[in-house]
């Protein structure tokens, strides 16, 4: 029956869940009618069973689904309501006319402003109240500035900055500057009551043979720590110590430092007073002295006011006056000197090493110790300073002091050890050295200033100098300065002195002479100095320099007098020289011819050898007559018509003018020491024409000194010949004249001059013009 009962479920319920297929189970089943109609009446009964549990459950199904559609149906119609009220309510809320948005945007906004500003309002309330309360502060502060209690002040400007600086509501506004001003003013006034407590009670007393400083301790009694915890607490108080020590140094220490000699007062000066006695006649205080007394000074300011007074700056100030009196202003000038100066280097540096020890930074710059380690450099620099100042003052002296030359000066090596050694100096033995290599030289003897010698000496000395210096640096600028030292003069002289110049030909002459030491000097010293066998450049700048300023004041000399001679004798003056031959004409001819030979004589006295050289003096001289010789011959050719009595009286004329050419002739005793001198024991005198300035022509021994006369005349005058030419021409016949011109004798005469003479001195004829006409071929 259990298999049975198993296919019955199947049937019915379609659940399996024995083996193999539903069928299968009814295979060994045996059935009987009788157990056929329990199958039938349990499959009926289990399918009207199955049929009343579908019709219950269709039945609960079709409640449940029609009491969902009710619900669904309402809420649509719940939901087409909401949406047709969405819709009329955003219509009311766009529509213009009533305006609903705007004004509720409106209501909105309006109650967003009311909440800023109540906010706002709150923020500048308490921001008011803070202000409030800093105001009052900043009263309180004011009182206790009057009140004297200044460190309780300070505070109270500390505390009130820091709580201006943390209102962030006033941050960049006008009000946070006028408070951070008024703070600042605050601290300003306290510093300054600050100051003036202390200057009430320091009294300096200074004058010029004592000075006194007194600290009155009993207004300070007490008072001091308030006055320094005031400065602690300002913001800049360390500027306030700093003041304070400088009223010091400026009103005490400096003043003391000032005199020459200083002196300690001996006897026992009360414990609040420091004196000293000052002098500036006689002796000058020691370093080592001056260095106890500032350290005084510092201890008793310390005793009287404290260790805080002295700031490293102050104290760095002390160090600075003590270098510039003991140090810089004692810089020594020799090698000498530079050795002794060595024990004061010690005793500044000793003394800055004592007095910096009181410094809170101990990197505080060292003046001293600074300056100490470039002594070689400001030893230098003072000689090369002292030798340019000595330079520009003889360039600026108007002495004009001579220095005479007994004989020709040989550079050798005993005239550079009298020019560079004195008691301090010694010649270097590279410096000897070189001397001795290079060759011989000579400057022939003449007048030159003293101002020149001792403007050559100080090169030699600084080029000296420079070959002991053992830096090549410093080395370098001392032989730069010895080259300045003769530039600055070359340059400077001519133009301070240049009117002096102008007026007068003996100075005029004796600056070309320096000039032309100078150049001879210079040109030496760049040989010495020279490198590898090469001159060095500069040197020979410095030598050409002086040599074209001396030939260019030369120059401007002569051109300067030939004017003046010409006017003297040349045809501007009076009347000219028509009518010759009347008395009066003649009269003013011969004192025409007076006068120029007046002034000649007069300025040959002033460059008579030995004050220039001969050959100088031949130059200018022939430069003189012919400035005359053409003025005279210019006049003549320049008249129209000269009659035979008047080429009798120009000839002679210009036969007495030609007489100057005496001139030339110089005593033998003078001229035979230049006879010796060669060009080669010359240095750098000689034109860019090879001609030699300064050595003169060998001197022969004629006493005929007319002969001598028109020998160098010929030479040096170049006028003298046509002089004597035009002499004989106002004399000879036109044959003669013509003759002349073929032979060559007359070169030195245009044919237009010639023309001119022949029409004035012969009549109008035939003959003439075919002279004339011959004249112009040949």
């Amino acid at each position: 029956m259990g298999g049975m009962d198993a296919f019955v479920e199947h049937v019915i319920d379609g659940d399996w869940s024995g083996e193999g297929r539903p069928s299968d189970s009814l295979l060994n089943t045996v059935l009987d009618l009788e157990a056929a109609s329990q199958l039938s009446q349990k499959l009926e009964q289990r399918l009207l069973l199955s049929q009343k549990k579908i019709r219950n459950s269709l039945d609960e199904n079709y409640s449940t689904y029609s009491a969902a559609v009710t619900k669904v149906g309402s809420a649509q119609s719940s939901i087409a309501q909401l949406l047709q009220g969405v819709d009329e309510l955003q219509l009311m809320l766009g529509d213009e006319e009533t305006g609903i948005q705007i004004r509720l945007d409106t209501a909105i906004k309006n109650e967003e402003q009311i909440c800023e500003r109540v906010q706002s309002n709150s923020a500048i309330l308490q921001c008011l109240t803070r202000l409030s309360a800093i105001n009052r502060e900043l009263q309180d502060m004011d009182k206790l500035v009057q009140s004297g209690e200044l460190d309780k002040a300070a505070q109270k400007a500390e505390s009130i900055e820091t709580a201006v600086n943390a209102m962030e509501d006033i941050e960049d506004t006008h009000i946070a500057v006028i408070l951070a001003e008024r703070v600042n003013l605050a601290r300003m006034n306290i510093k300054e009551n600050v100051l003036r407590e202390f200057h009430k009670a320091i009294a300096v007393e200074t004058d010029s043979n004592s000075a006194k400083l007194r600290v009155d301790s009993s207004r300070l009694e007490g008072r001091i720590s308030v006055l320094f915890a005031a400065l602690d607490s300002v913001k800049d108080g360390e500027n306030g110590f700093q003041e304070l020590a400088i009223y010091i140094i400026s009103a005490f220490v400096k003043p003391v430092l000032a005199a020459q000699l200083i002196t300690c007062d001996d006897a026992e000066s009360p414990s609040s007073e420091f004196s000293v006695q000052l002098s500036n006649d006689g002796g000058t205080t020691p370093a080592a002295e001056v260095c106890n007394l500032v350290l005084s000074i510092v201890a008793f300011v310390s005793r009287v006011l404290g260790d805080r007074v002295w700031v490293d700056a102050a104290l760095t100030e002390l160090a600075q006056l003590v270098l510039q009196r003991c140090y810089l202003q004692r810089i020594p000038e020799t090698r000498t000197e530079l050795a002794a100066f060595y024990k004061t280097v010690d005793t500044l540096s000793d003394f800055e090493a004592t007095l910096l020890a009181k410094c809170a930074d101990p990197s505080t710059k060292r003046p001293i110790q600074t300056a100490v380690k470039r002594l070689n450099e400001l030893f230098v620099e003072r000689q090369c300073a002292r030798a340019l100042e000595q330079s520009r003052r003889a360039a600026e002296s108007t002495a004009f002091a001579v220095y005479k030359m007994d004989t020709h000066q040989e550079w050798s090596l005993a005239f550079v050890q009298v020019t560079v050694e004195d008691a301090d100096t010694k010649l270097a033995s590279s410096f000897a050295q070189s001397v001795k290599a290079h060759p011989a030289a000579v400057f022939p003897q003449c007048i030159i200033s003293e101002s020149i010698v001792g403007t050559v000496s100080s090169a030699y000395r600084l080029l000296n100098e420079s070959m002991q210096c053992n830096e090549p640096g410093l080395a370098q600028k001392l032989a730069e300065t010895a080259q300045n030292v003769l530039d600055v003069y070359c340059v400077l002289f001519p133009v301070v002195h240049r009117q002096q110049l102008h007026k007068v030909p003996a100075l005029a002459l004796q600056f070309f002479n320096d000039c032309m030491y100078g150049a001879h000097h210079s040109t030496i010293l760049g040989q010495l100095a020279a490198t590898e066998n090469n001159v060095n450049p500069s040197w020979s700048v410095v030598a050409r320099k002086f040599f074209d300023t001396g030939i260019r004041h030369a120059a401007e000399l002569a051109e300067s007098e030939s004017r003046e001679l010409k006017s003297l004798v040349g045809a501007d003056n009076g009347t000219g020289f028509y009518n010759a031959s009347d008395e009066q004409q003649k009269d003013a001819l011969a004192k025409a011819l007076k006068r120029g030979r007046l002034a000649l004589t007069q300025l040959c006295a002033a460059m008579r050898p030995p004050n220039v050289t001969p050959h100088m003096f031949y130059r200018i001289l022939g430069r003189y007559l012919d400035a005359m010789f053409a003025a005279i011959i210019d006049g003549i050719v320049g008249v129209r018509d000269i009659g035979v009595d008047d080429s009798q009286v120009l000839s002679d004329h210009c036969r007495a003018a030609y007489s100057l050419v005496s001139l030339f002739h110089l005593d033998p005793e003078i001229t035979c020491a230049y006879s010796t001198l060669t060009s080669a024991a010359l240095v750098n005198t000689t034109d860019e024409q090879g001609d030699s300035l300064l050595d003169s022509d060998d001197e022969s021994d004629e006493s005929d000194t007319a002969a001598r006369g028109a020998q160098l005349a010929k030479k040096h005058c170049h006028m003298s010949d046509k002089l004597v030419q035009l002499a004989d021409i106002l004399m000879i016949s036109r044959a003669d004249i013509l003759a002349r011109r073929r032979a060559g004798l007359l070169a030195q005469y245009s044919v237009d001059e010639l023309v001119s003479l022949v029409r004035a001195l012969f009549s109008d004829t035939h003959e003439r013009a075919l002279d004339i006409d011959e004249l112009k071929r040949i």
